[in-house]
Parts: structure tokens; C-alpha cells; sequence
């Protein structure tokens, strides 16, 4: 009898511990990873309260070539089919907001703009591949602010990194033209400036002189219905006065 006291209270230990294990493995398994708790990946839609991963520039460059950032935005800019997540955004334009990140890295709204949703992606004078995709066609300014679907943290970024650009020649620009007066300069010089160098009203046969060129003049398709109808109307018009 006592035999099996002893043997039924080590059962009842073994069971207990055992319990303890599995219930310990339970809370471990249900806590997540720090990686899954605090940072917030290209694949979670609702990011508010989550944190951005900080990545180098190194890192950027590397994904804007890789197979992920192809098959994410099909080789088209960033921007190109973002949406706010507001309502009647066809009849009104919704303000751009304040910031989409806090000071703390953390997310604040879920759909956030185009550059801070991706994890990978910010603005920098070293990767002007990021930032040609917010200027406008043929220039070096960039796309009004309601265009870019970015809040105004990152396009104020994005204006001081065009700057940094030019500055460190990572990004290409037009220089206005400018007549020195190098009078100012040297004390012996005594030629006076040249006139300033007119861009509006100059003639193409001015500016590429080639007589091997020849430009097709347009001939007007007349005798047309739609002539006729303009020449009745100017008949018509005429007579009403």
C-alpha cells in the first residue's frame, strides 16, 4: 500500500513538472520575436505602432536592384499607384499629412506614403535614382507636393537631398547662362560685358544653321466638311451682324 502511495506521488511530481514545461513552452512560443513584435516589414499592411527598420544606403541601392523591389513596383516609380485611404478621393483632394513616422521611428497611421511604407527606402544625395523619380519630366525640381503622395517630412527631405545632390554632383542640372564682367575681377581689363544671351524668340534655322536640314512646312487639309462648315459659320455670322 504504501508502495503505491509512493509511486502515485512521483507520478503526480512528473505530471506536475511536465505541465510546467509544456506551459512554459506554451508562453514562449505565444510571445513573438523582437523582429516580429517591434518592426514592421514590406509585408504587414497595418503598420501603425510599429517600428521602421533602419537601413544603410548600401542596403537601398542593393534592393532598388533586386528581384523584390522589380516585382513589388513593376519598374515604375514609387508613387505611381499609391492612394490615401479616404473616402470621395476622386472629388477631393485630401491634405497631405504632417508626418507618417513619429520621433520615436514608430508609425502613426497604417497607410503610410510611399517612401516611409517601404522599409528600405528614404532619401539620399547617394542613390539619385530614388530621387529622379520625383522630379518632373526633362527637370531638376520636383513634382508638387499633392503629385508625390509623400507627407511633408519626407518632401522636405526630398528637397534637401536635391540640394545635397548638386552639391556633391550625384544628380545633373542645368546651369543658367551668365555674362561675367570681368572688369570687376582684373584692374587691367577694360572690355565691357557682352549683351545677354536671349533664349525665347530665337528661330531653329538660328540656333542648328544647316542647309542639309530641311524642315517640312505643314499643308492644312482643305476642302473638307469641317471647312466648309467654318466658312458657312463665318457666312452666317457675318449676316447676324
Amino acid at each position: 500500500f504504501f508502495r503505491m502511495l509512493a509511486t502515485s506521488r512521483t507520478i503526480a511530481r512528473r505530471l506536475i513538472s511536465t505541465s510546467r514545461v509544456v506551459c512554459c513552452e506554451g508562453k514562449a512560443k505565444e510571445v513573438p520575436t523582437p523582429e516580429e513584435a517591434g518592426w514592421a516589414f514590406n509585408h504587414v499592411e497595418k503598420k501603425k505602432g510599429m517600428y521602421k527598420p533602419v537601413h544603410s544606403i548600401d542596403e537601398q541601392i542593393a534592393y532598388m536592384q533586386s528581384r523584390a523591389y522589380h516585382d513589388a513596383y513593376k519598374g515604375l516609380p514609387i508613387n505611381r499607384w499609391y492612394k490615401r485611404n479616404i473616402k470621395g478621393q476622386s472629388i477631393i483632394q485630401p491634405p497631405p499629412r504632417l508626418f507618417c513616422i513619429d520621433k520615436h521611428g514608430r508609425f502613426n497611421v497604417n497607410n503610410a506614403c510611399p517612401v516611409c511604407r517601404d522599409e528600405y527606402l528614404f532619401f539620399d544625395f547617394r542613390n539619385p535614382a530614388l530621387i529622379e523619380q520625383f522630379l518632373g519630366a526633362g527637370t531638376y525640381h520636383p513634382i508638387e507636393l499633392l503629385k508625390t503622395g509623400l507627407c511633408r517630412e519626407q518632401y522636405a527631405n526630398l528637397q534637401a537631398q536635391i540640394l545635397k545632390a548638386k552639391e556633391h554632383g550625384t544628380l545633373t542640372f542645368g546651369v543658367d547662362f551668365r555674362n561675367y564682367d570681368f572688369r570687376q575681377y582684373y584692374s587691367w581689363w577694360k572690355t565691357e560685358p557682352s549683351e545677354p544671351v536671349e533664349r525665347a524668340g530665337l528661330r531653329l534655322e538660328d540656333i542648328h544653321p544647316d542647309p542639309l536640314v530641311t524642315f517640312p512646312v505643314h499643308k492644312p487639309d482643305t476642302g473638307n466638311d469641317w471647312d466648309q462648315w467654318w466658312l458657312r459659320y463665318d457666312k452666317f455670322a457675318k449676316k447676324a451682324k
